[in-house]
């Protein structure tokens, strides 16, 4: 009786699964999800890749990491840095990164910000979310050890949220790790964070929008939300936890019950954006990818490699670009180089490969789980502002280590139709490198200058 119920679970599931792959054949085959239908691949035995290079990217270090030189660096000297994402609010480009002193899910962790009017120049990186200690004495349910002198770890896949009233607030996750090997985005951390980032450049007071159920409330060193006397705050938190694109970036880091993470499978780092006929697509590490019908409420199959798309484990960005075309960036290897992009005439069907950044420096400090490469790619997540000059802009880590802002000219292409001509000197100022691709360092600028004779 036992063989025979086993047998019958077993076709049952077998059953599932082939509806399951059945329902995913029949919309690929509908055309209805993201493919790449190009021919071209990258080469990872070049860093390049062996990819034409996009036309005019401007590749800009805005954080080089250093224990030597921190004045010069982050203030701290921290060289685990990793996981930014983008807002443009303003007038101003944000940017915000997870920094450890050495390495992945080693204490302490913080979260800073940069802040940038023209993308090209950025301010020294502020705290913004600070280490945070666990109480003494506290036990992680399955984890074997006491917490005693041990700090959280920040981990977070979305960082910014701009309000319907027009706030910026900026988010991330308080997780714990007992040890190097503890995952701290198991669902059993302390919970997530918002705060307010104000025109002046001051932050608002700091408040937990979400707690893990297995933490005690009562040993929080921040208020819930819901004690604000900042009715905006609260208005915008409940926006907030009312957006399942939003909450579906959670779901690492959150309780793995949570009601309000609309798919509880462990799909990680979510970046999407809308079709024409109100359909959202999602995109996901390994390029995973599926179409929801009612902004991410539900989605029409379970998630699934993208045909023809080559990725690793890192990040994917998807995104609408100024001239209502689609981008995809990512690492199309099995490395996490080169960065390339590709585009989209309808949102589904890719058909090229171009070059972001190809160049890649040597790991100069050694850490837990850092790996090579130009890698977690974001962008400027729908809602979060659009800068005015049209291009694409993404950010991402370079070797875990230091920070990096790209910009890309729309429409994205790989060629020019014209000889060069490039007479810095008669050009517009600011446009002198319009069509150059540039390789920008924090510490040996990529720029046009004026000679002591006036010229350029």
């Amino acid at each position: 009786m036992i063989a025979f119920k086993n047998i019958k679970n077993n076709i049952s599931l077998s059953f599932t699964l082939l509806l399951a792959f059945g329902a995913v054949n029949s919309a690929i085959a509908q055309n209805d999800t993201v493919r790449y239908v190009g021919k071209t691949l990258s080469n990872v035995d070049y860093h390049h890749g062996q990819l034409s290079p996009a036309v005019g990217v401007h590749a800009t270090q805005i954080m080089r990491a250093s224990r030597e030189h921190p004045e010069k660096a982050d203030g701290f000297g921290w060289t685990y840095n990793h996981q930014p994402t983008m807002a443009y609010w303003d007038d101003t480009f944000y940017l915000q990164y997870l920094s450890d002193p050495a390495g992945e899910h080693i204490p302490p962790s913080q979260t800073l910000i940069m802040t940038s009017k023209d993308g090209v120049t950025w301010k020294m990186p502020k705290v913004i979310f600070p280490i945070y200690h666990i109480p003494d004495g506290w036990k992680k349910d399955g984890v074997e050890g006491v917490a005693k002198n041990l700090d959280a770890i920040m981990h977070q896949r979305m960082g910014f949220y701009t309000s319907k009233d027009k706030r910026l607030f900026a988010l991330a996750y308080y997780g714990i790790a007992m040890d190097e090997k503890d995952d701290p985005n198991d669902g059993k951390g302390i919970g997530r964070v918002i705060r307010e980032i104000k025109k002046d450049g001051s932050f608002g007071e700091i408040y937990f929008i979400r707690y893990n159920k297995s933490w005690d409330k009562s040993k929080s060193a921040f208020p819930f939300y819901t004690q604000a006397k900042d009715k905006g705050l609260k208005k915008a938190c409940e926006e907030i936890l009312s957006d399942p694109l939003v909450l579906q970036q959670w779901v690492e880091e959150a309780d793995r019950d949570d009601e309000l993470i609309p798919l509880k499978k462990p799909y990680k780092a979510l970046s999407s954006y809308h079709l024409p006929n109100g359909d959202v697509v999602g995109l996901w590490k390994h390029a995973l990818t599926s179409i929801s019908k009612d902004g991410g409420k539900s989605w029409e199959y379970m998630p699934v490699r993208a045909p023809g798309f080559v990725n690793s484990n890192a990040k994917i960005w998807g995104q609408k670009t100024s001239d209502n075309r689609y981008t995809t960036v990512y690492n199309p290897s099995e490395y996490r180089w080169p960065l390339a992009i590709s585009t989209s005439d309808d949102g589904l069907n890719y058909k090229d490969l171009l070059l972001v950044h190809g160049e890649i420096s040597p790991m100069r400090y050694g850490g837990n789980y850092k790996s090579a490469g130009p890698q977690y790619v974001r962008g400027i997540s729908e809602g979060d502002g659009i800068p005015p000059d049209g291009k694409l802009w993404v950010s991402y880590s370079v070797n875990k280590e230091d920070i990096w802002v790209a910009s890309i000219p729309v429409p994205v292409v790989s060629t020019v139709t014209e000889n060069a001509n490039d007479f810095f000197n008669n050009l517009p100022d600011g446009q002198e490198l319009k069509l150059w691709n540039t390789y920008d360092l924090a510490w040996a600028s990529t720029k046009i200058e004026k000679k002591t004779d006036g010229k350029k």
